[in-house]
């Protein structure tokens, strides 16, 4: 099992694109979302250096996630694999 974030696919969110891409997931379109996706257990997304505005960095969820947060601060998103 891979693990996924989606996020709606607009311009005002190709920065956490960016950001998810600069973590090393991978992207692929899915309809009207992007899907954000890598095989390693744990992905974490940095706003710092992505220039992401505050009310998209916190809405970064609302397409949906394949996994589960380990915990989403105003700096990081720490996301892991669900486990069995």
């Amino acid at each position: 099992m891979s693990l996924a974030l989606y996020v709606l696919d607009v311009p005002e969110f190709q920065p956490v694109v960016r950001a998810a891409e600069a973590a090393g997931l991978t992207t692929q379109h899915v309809g009207d979302y992007v899907e954000l996706r890598t095989h390693e257990p744990e992905a974490v997304l940095r706003r710092d250096g992505a220039v992401i505005r505050a009310a998209v960095w916190h809405a970064a969820l609302t397409g949906g996630l394949d996994g589960r947060i380990v915990s989403f601060t105003s700096d990081t998103l720490h996301l892991a694999k669900e486990t069995g």
